[in-house]
């Protein structure tokens, strides 16, 4: 009853009658405006016919159901950290807005969600409005329901039979390297809710298979609206606080855009930005709680989670191994040792199914490896030069070799697809590589700082073979000079008898390239300071020219990754002497005379440049240089010209 009229007020709004709190009768009312929360005026239930709202409401109901069941429509923030109570902990001010928002009644997610992209998570109202549009058969409800309200369909970048196409197309060729996309998502049954609450993730796996399909032509335009989408990340807006974005930015780091016209490294600055970006959101969303083990069973989106975090770990301490950087000071990092039973989404349901659950944990052990070496071995310049000079390093390089015997014994016979096995192997014989040949370059470090004290005001650099006079048996560390040379070796071999390179290599991430490229560059370096022998060097040439040969084969065209590091291993190995000229280029990566260098045939069609026979013919380079000759992943635009002599065919060519 109203004080002023002394009728009955039967009109409130829906929070109001809810909690039952008095009302005022028209909108919005003066609670709902106090605390910023949507009012809308309730409709009378007196009197009527309403059957048809009931059954509304039951439909409503089953669509909310649904949405929740479903593993890839997840709310952009997880409902159980939104229904914590207010007594929740207070550390930051990001604790205090959500305990306001969560005080006030308001949903901390929807309220900032971007006007331009819908979320994932439908409320019943939106529920509500998608039920009366069917119902009435709206020109709208095939966007609503269907997959047409995905932008690169709606701007007819993309039919829906290429979009399907183009995700069997990555399922089939890209996936088992990088499982790291939900299988949901990869089903073509799936793709009304996909493109809905993945359309990140989708538009990172259709770039990711456009990269090499030429004919199609469409990988440029992908790569146009995924820019938008990074954008959105880069900014931090709530749309992008999703699983999905995570899973996505580190499938993107592991094949990078192609950029013609533009000078390449490899995509390794590309992937240290975006897996920067995937750390920074999986801290976000607190991605790191789900790396200790539950004594109950993870539901599927938990489980989801902790993939993404453990793909996270692999790819921060690839990237910085490949890159010579120092891993963060607070992660990411693996607070339990998780096994192949830990991932049930990635165990083989049927017995033709590949075993990535095993994969994954044989990935694990050896990148716990690659960590702890790179954390005791390369910890600084400071560190490096001191265990050089003093030659501390031999038991921690005995250590490894221990525990790479016994990660043999444990995973020699993996299950899997021989793509996959020399995928492992080729991380193996890098970790090999990478371990001992520290060994090797502090013997150069040793050899080069006795000779420069000698004559240091004359600046003389040591000969090529000063620092192994006697032959490489009579060095201390032979045993790990050896060890190098024959991973280097193993590592180009496996290219070259491993793997089909039009069916398996072609489709490798960058990672594994540029293990191949920094053994090709290591036996240089061995060859231009004479530690390998006369007997080895026609054996060790022939396989660069193999290995030469089958990136060619490998790439799909001149602005392949293979095709690029080709051409570079093809100069920095050919005899100066009978090299043709190249043109130089300018640093920004342009021909200065416009010259196309096209794209690499197999060795029986392009020129024979000649590889080098003889160690004398290469100048000799600075061996001082201990924390960026060797360690670093060696890129295509920034070798050192005192690490490498300058060749007629110019090694610093930018493609």
């Amino acid at each position: 009853m109203t004080k002023s009229t002394g009728q009955r007020q039967y009109r409130a709004c829906v929070r109001c009658r809810k909690r039952k709190s008095r009302i005022e009768g028209k909108a919005p009312c003066g609670k709902c405006v106090r605390e910023g929360a949507h009012c809308a005026l309730a409709g009378s239930r007196r009197g009527g016919d309403y059957t048809h709202f009931r059954s509304e409401k039951a439909a409503t109901r089953y669509l909310q159901r649904e949405q929740s069941s479903s593993t890839t429509a997840g709310p952009l923030v997880d409902k159980e950290s939104t229904d914590e109570p207010v007594h929740r902990n207070l550390q930051n001010p990001s604790d205090a807005l959500l305990i306001l928002a969560h005080t006030a009644g308001m949903d901390a997610s929807a309220s900032a969600v971007d006007e331009e992209r819908s979320p994932p998570y439908l409320s019943p109202l939106t529920t509500r409005n998608l039920v009366r549009a069917q119902d009435m058969g709206g020109p709208d409800s095939g966007l609503a329901t269907g997959i047409y309200g995905f932008p690169l369909l709606k701007e007819g970048i993309l039919s829906p039979a290429v979009l399907e196409h183009l995700i069997t197309y990555y399922n089939a060729n890209y996936h088992a390297y990088f499982p790291i996309v939900p299988s949901s998502v990869l089903q073509s049954s799936n793709l009304p809710e996909t493109v809905k609450a993945e359309s990140f993730l989708l538009t990172a796996v259709l770039a990711v298979a456009s990269r090499d399909r030429l004919d199609l032509e469409l990988h440029p335009a992908i790569w146009r609206h995924l820019d938008k989408f990074l954008l959105d990340v880069a900014l931090g807006k709530p749309s992008t606080r999703h699983v999905g974005y995570v899973e996505g930015l580190l499938l993107l780091s592991e094949w990078t855009p192609v950029r013609e016209g533009r000078p390449h490294d490899g995509g390794e600055n590309a992937a240290w930005s975006l897996v920067g970006l995937a750390v920074r959101l999986a801290y976000l969303l607190r991605l790191e709680e789900t790396s200790f083990k539950e004594k109950k069973a993870l539901d599927p989106m938990m489980q989801r989670k902790r993939m993404a975090w453990t793909f996270t770990y692999l790819c921060d301490r690839q990237i910085s191994i490949r890159m010579g950087q120092a891993f963060w000071s607070r992660g990411p990092s693996l607070s339990t040792q998780f096994m192949a039973k830990d991932f049930p989404t990635l165990q083989p349901k049927h017995s033709y199914e590949e075993d990535f659950a095993s994969f994954l944990q044989a990935q694990l052990d050896l990148t716990t490896l690659f960590g702890n070496a790179h954390d005791i071995l390369f910890a600084s310049k400071q560190r490096m030069t001191e265990l050089m000079w003093h030659g501390d390093y031999g038991k921690y390089i005995d250590d490894t070799r221990r525990a790479i015997l016994a990660w043999e014994h444990a995973w020699d016979r993996l299950a899997v697809s021989c793509q996959l096995q020399c995928c492992l192997e080729m991380m193996k014989q890098y970790l090999r590589l990478y371990v001992n040949a520290f060994a090797f370059q502090a013997i150069l470090f040793r050899s080069s700082s006795s000779e420069a004290k000698v004559d240091k005001s004359e600046g003389a650099l040591p000969k090529p073979s000063s620092a192994f006079p006697n032959s490489t048996m009579a060095s201390p560390d032979a045993r790990s000079i050896y060890e190098a040379f024959e991973a280097a070796e193993n590592l180009l071999k496996i290219a070259v008898e491993g793997l089909h390179p039009e069916k398996h290599l072609r489709y490798m991430p960058a990672r594994f390239y540029l293990y191949e490229i920094h053994s090709a560059v290591f036996l240089y370096k061995a060859y231009s300071v004479g530690a390998i022998s006369d007997t080895q060097r026609a054996e060790t040439t022939g396989l660069m020219r193999r290995f030469i040969n089958v990136l060619g084969v490998a790439a799909t065209d001149d602005n392949h990754i293979a095709s690029k590091y080709a051409r570079l291993l093809q100069g920095l190995w050919s005899d100066k002497e009978a090299a043709p000229a190249v043109p130089s280029e300018t640093n920004n990566g342009a021909a200065l005379d416009g010259t196309d260098l096209g794209r690499l045939e197999p060795f029986s069609t392009i020129p024979d440049y000649g590889l080098l026979t003889d160690a004398n013919e290469m100048q000799s380079f600075n061996c001082m240089n201990i924390a960026e000759g060797l360690f670093s992943m060696p890129g295509i635009t920034n070798w050192e010209s005192s690490d490498f002599p300058p060749l007629n065919l110019e090694i610093q060519v930018a493609l």
